[in-house]
């Protein structure tokens, strides 16, 4: 998202005059509530020097759609509303539109047709055994605790400041982004604008929510002021060190280095627009994640599991499921989390703060490796600073 050509803002005025977009963050000053009273979380506005290169609504124009989608009903029908709603220029569009190339390896990760097999990663909750190890291997292990330790000592000033106005704990922030994509170390190759033209016109069962994605997308390009077709991300059309769709970007994202523009291929502002995320999903700094529990036997069938179960504590200790530990005095329901391990399930309770990492990625796995990978994160940080 690097920019190099200087335009004056009364052009991109005069592009756009029939649309105001939505507020931006950087582009007007917002308040944050802040729970450390003493640090100033006041957001700074756009800067003067900030020129955006816009040269591709100028030279991105044609009278109708070109290449893989040549004038689908469905894009047209997009193209109509962003004109008609959004204030786009037709022709703008249909230039875009024109650029896109199919992705047929996206749809076929994706699942977008009734015989293919969902994209990697989602486990049931009847996984076989041994699918802990190898999820948690795949998406954690020693290798990603030791570049998040790294990850914390280069980025502690944002960690901190996010901690400071979201409440958030830094290590699961860093769980997050390192579940997501190492690091930074593979954030996507698929062109965003492909990804999302080829599943929305083309998902079986889910055209409608990339389509959703797909006019979030053009909005987030046109308010960020770059070209559509340069972002690569997920098969999906998630992008950036945070791996956020569209409509979460829109929704979530931050400039958290004020700098004038949301970019979340920046550390700092994917770990501000993590913890923002977090945050407005009821993240509570006065609860904690989750504990692992006691029960009797090896492989647990006895009551559903789940990060959607909810069961009183009482409840569990009566059937003989009890926590390991002190769950740092908090006494309200939790949800039932079964691992299935090689040689035996083993069972956790989740606090509400576990729910709320699975709003990022509704699998209790995905959620239970960002816990445990912020954790040994956590670990090691403090004790290579304590040396």
């Amino acid at each position: 998202m690097k920019t190099s050509k200087w335009i004056t803002l009364s052009a991109i005025a005069l592009l756009f005059s029939s649309c105001v977009p939505p507020q931006q963050q950087g582009s007007t000053t917002v308040v944050v509530p802040n729970p450390n009273n003493g640090i100033s979380t006041q957001p700074q506005t756009q800067p003067q020097n900030y020129n955006p290169d816009i040269s591709h609504l100028y030279t991105m124009r044609s009278d109708y759609i070109a290449g893989d989608y040549q004038n689908n009903p469905k894009l047209i029908a997009l193209v109509d509303k962003m004109v008609n709603t959004h204030g786009f220029d037709r022709n703008y569009l249909y230039g875009v539109f024109s650029q896109v190339n199919r992705e047929p390896k996206a749809l076929e990760l994706i699942g977008a047709f009734k015989n293919t097999q969902v994209g990697k990663g989602v486990i049931s909750k009847t996984s076989n055994n041994g699918s802990w190890e190898t999820y948690y291997t795949n998406h954690a292990g020693a290798t990603r605790v030791a570049k998040g330790v790294q990850f914390w000592r280069e980025n502690a000033q944002y960690l901190n400041k996010a901690t400071a106005v979201y409440g958030v704990a830094p290590e699961y922030i860093l769980g997050i982004i390192g579940v997501e994509t190492n690091f930074g170390g593979f954030t996507g190759t698929y062109p965003v604008l492909n990804v999302l033209t080829s599943i929305g016109l083309e998902h079986q069962t889910r055209s409608k929510f990339f389509m959703d994605e797909l006019e979030a997308y053009l909005l987030m390009t046109k308010e960020q002021q770059f070209n559509p077709t340069i972002l690569k991300g997920s098969y999906a059309g998630a992008f950036g060190y945070a791996q956020f769709m569209p409509s979460s970007f829109r929704a979530y994202g931050v400039d958290f280095d004020g700098n004038g523009r949301t970019d979340l291929f920046t550390p700092a502002d994917a770990i501000g627009s993590i913890a923002n995320y977090f945050k407005k999903h009821k993240w509570s700094e006065q609860v904690p994640v989750t504990i692992p529990a006691y029960y009797s036997g090896d492989r647990f069938t006895s009551l559903d599991t789940g990060f959607d179960t909810k069961y009183s504590q009482d409840y569990l200790k009566s059937v003989g499921i009890v926590p390991t530990m002190n769950f740092y005095g908090y006494t309200g329901e939790v949800s039932l989390i079964k691992l299935t391990r090689l040689n035996n399930d083993e069972l956790w309770m989740g606090a509400p703060n576990f729910y709320v990492i699975t709003r990022y990625n509704h699998v209790d796995y995905y959620a239970m490796a960002v816990h445990q990978l912020a954790q040994e994160i956590r670990n090691g940080y403090f004790s290579s600073t304590m040396r």
